[in-house]
């Protein structure tokens, strides 16, 4: 009998842009959990519901900064629904039931380089409804304007804003290392994680961000 999953079985992946969606890569989430509730979440659902950081939604929008977008609605709907929200530019290698067995009242996300980028994690992707970090989160985003924002979304919304929150909140986070889900990272140099850990995912650095690369226009 397997671990006991401590988040609820739903399995959202956010694909915001005018790109049609990876399809070939989100499916293998959906293949390895079919006893999960799978759902896409795009921009007709965006555009049809009204958000507490709209005025942030709105400006990286216009700006066409898709990650932007897909940071600010991932953390409101984490806290709305929780589940867990893979990147649509990994493709799923194995089952990840195993890893939710933290308490309840954590949210769970990666390392994105420990060597070189020490606490930036990636946006959350794993909680249960009404987490309290996600609301900080939340919150803490709500009191910049839209022209705080950075045109590099990072910084204002994703790893390197949630790296100045991770040191006060780790003990209601379980971060993972960083190749469970990124075995190689994207800078030049880098090997492929070769241990002897389960890999789980493996990051196809074609984010909604950088959707004209080869390996997304080939769903490789």
């Amino acid at each position: 009998m397997g671990a006991k999953v401590n988040i609820e079985k739903k399995l959202t992946q956010i694909w915001i842009g005018p790109k049609p969606a990876p399809l070939t890569w989100m499916h293998t989430w959906r293949d390895k959990h079919p006893d999960w509730e799978y759902s896409i979440f795009d921009d007709s659902m965006l555009h049809n519901r009204k958000w507490h950081n709209q005025h942030l939604i709105d400006r990286y929008y216009a700006m066409q900064k898709w990650p932007g977008v897909s940071d600010l609605i991932r953390y409101e709907l984490l806290y709305e629904r929780g589940g867990f929200w893979p990147e649509a530019d990994m493709t799923c290698l194995e089952n990840t039931d195993e890893l939710f067995t933290s308490p309840k009242d954590h949210a769970y996300s990666c390392y994105e380089n420990e060597k070189g980028r020490q606490n930036f994690i990636q946006p959350i992707m794993a909680c249960n409804p009404g987490n309290a970090f996600v609301k900080h989160v939340i919150d803490t985003l709500h009191i910049l304007t839209p022209n705080e924002l950075s045109p590099e979304p990072f910084r204002s919304t994703g790893n390197l804003f949630l790296a100045r929150h991770v040191p006060h909140w780790m003990h209601q986070l379980t971060v993972w290392p960083s190749h469970y889900f990124i075995p190689l990272f994207y800078i030049g140099g880098a090997k492929r994680y070769d241990g002897p850990d389960k890999v789980y995912a493996d990051h196809k650095w074609g984010s909604t961000g950088h959707a004209n690369s080869i390996t997304y226009d080939k769903g490789l």
